[in-house]
């Protein structure tokens, strides 16, 4: 973990108060052949931060980050099983555009979302 928030290619957004964490985020983002993407590579939200928009806030910056660096587009892994984290991202634009087998392990699938960025999340 601590190599990929040292990476110039990546960003780390950590949701606190009173020196309290309720959540953090990390995303990273590479050149394809055309397009810079980003890939966010974890989003956690703490259990006493949750339904408060800690997850949605995090998301923004996140995308954010990403579209500053240059990311037309960002991805990601949720679990298959994880319907709050997806009714979060399904809220926030993001489109079902794949499924993996066993990603979190054995019979534990993750779904793979996607979302074009637009001007809207530079700010």
């Amino acid at each position: 973990m601590r190599q990929l928030v040292e990476r110039p290619n990546a960003a780390t957004w950590i949701a606190e108060d009173a020196e309290r964490m309720y959540g953090f985020g990390l995303v990273e983002w590479t050149r394809e052949i055309a397009d810079v993407t980003a890939y966010i590579q974890t989003l956690e939200v703490m259990p006493d931060g949750r339904g408060q928009g800690v997850g949605g806030e995090l998301l923004r910056r996140l995308e954010s980050s990403a579209w500053v660096a240059g990311a037309a587009g960002m991805w990601l892994h949720v679990d298959a099983a994880n319907s709050v984290a997806i009714q979060v991202y399904e809220r926030h634009g993001y489109r079902l555009s794949g499924r993996e087998k066993d990603y979190y392990g054995r019979g534990k699938p993750a779904l793979v979302y996607a979302k074009r960025l637009h001007a809207e999340q530079r700010s």
